[in-house]
């Protein structure tokens, strides 16, 4: 049965934090862009540190295709060894921060299945449909340590105050936490029979959504002008720490290689470069408070959706959703726009359609509210 974790359980849990499945960090290990920015720059100082005293030290001959190969392999190199320290660390501190908030509830699971793609299906104690059937949930990501040897196996479910959940493996330590057995478990009806979703909010969100009234309009539109400032200003942040690192190494490159420029020239161009690209980006940024206002007032229609992960390509950066179509669960993909990348898997947010019947995601509070 769903109830709050105690203070000693909370601690007993932390102590255990180890047995957390890390599917759900994994899951949103592209959405971190933060993370990306930093990798990118430690990969490109790496990369050119590596190239420059490997032909320095050994004197060899630059030779353009063995240069250009070369540093393509270097950057790759470590970027996936950036990406792999920094994303253990994000996933480690990802783990004491949800086990540091206050009103943690705590519920007992039972494995049913390990699918073909070693994705599985559990069942909570009480987390039923209307007819009274549990219902399936979808364990987001593959799970390669278990397998169909495991199914039957009784977990932990960890819920926070806005229905995020973690699975945790039991061991001795953690076995009195929950019951040994679930009441619905084995199924006793056909697998087709009972209802899927790929995370507990699915149950919650208003399935159809609805058209806006004017009242609704204002209300959304005040959202709309402080959520998207709220997710450019702190982009912008970031972008600025990474041009000044960035002009800083450049100065001080150009001031050690030989025939290159002083730092005396080429620091006070960089500082004025900087300061004017950041003032010209905040009175932009700033003009722009009005456009805003007038582009949330063209909202008409509002549904809620269940974020799962931020998809960076090449050339374009989108958001998938788990969203209610037909009656069915469908896992979508919009335009990444106005989502904040610390967005956690499972949290809802609005999908607004505009007059012109584009689809615009949108966080139900600012960045950090």
């Amino acid at each position: 049965m769903k109830r709050t974790c105690t203070e000693s359980e909370k601690t007993l849990l932390y102590k255990n934090r180890g047995q957390m499945l890390e599917g759900i960090y994994q899951t949103a290990s592209k959405s971190t862009l933060g993370i990306i920015f930093i990798v990118i720059f430690l990969s490109a100082i790496a990369m050119l540190a590596t190239t420059i005293g490997f032909f320095a030290i050994f004197k060899f001959k630059v030779i353009k295709i063995v240069l250009t190969f070369s540093m393509t392999f270097l950057f790759f190199f470590y970027y996936a060894v950036f990406f792999a320290i920094l994303n253990t660390i994000r996933i480690n501190k990802g783990k004491k921060a949800f086990f540091r908030q206050n009103n943690l509830m705590i519920n007992g699971a039972t494995l049913v299945k390990i699918e073909a793609d070693n994705c599985f299906v559990y069942i909570e104690d009480d987390l039923l449909d209307e007819k009274g059937k549990p219902i399936l949930m979808e364990y987001p990501s593959r799970v390669f340590e278990m397998s169909a040897e495991d199914e039957g196996k009784r977990f932990i479910v960890l819920y926070d105050s806005d229905s995020r959940f973690q699975l945790v493996r039991l061991n001795e330590e953690l076995r009195g936490l929950i019951p040994d057995d679930s009441p619905f478990y084995p199924l006793t009806g056909e697998y087709s029979e009972y209802t899927r979703l790929p995370h507990p909010n699915m149950a919650n969100v208003d399935k159809d959504g609805h058209d806006l009234t004017a009242g609704e309009k204002e209300k959304y539109a005040d959202l709309y002008v402080k959520v998207i400032r709220s997710v450019s200003l702190r982009t912008i942040k970031i972008g600025v720490i990474v041009l000044a690192i960035v002009a800083a190494f450049i100065c001080v490159l150009l001031d050690n290689l030989e025939g290159g420029l002083p730092l005396e020239k080429t620091a006070p161009i960089a500082g004025l470069s900087w300061g004017g690209y950041t003032l010209f980006i905040l009175i932009i940024t700033t003009l722009g408070k009005r456009n805003l206002r007038r582009q949330g007032r063209k909202l008409v229609h509002v549904k809620e959706v269940v974020f799962h992960s931020y998809i960076i390509g090449e050339n374009s950066t989108t958001v998938k959703v788990y969203e209610w179509i037909d009656g069915q669960v469908q896992l979508c993909e919009y335009s990444a726009g106005n989502v904040a990348t610390e967005t956690k898997y499972g949290t809802i947010i609005y999908k607004f359609i505009n007059e012109k019947g584009d689809a615009i995601l949108l966080n139900t509070s600012p960045v950090g509210k």
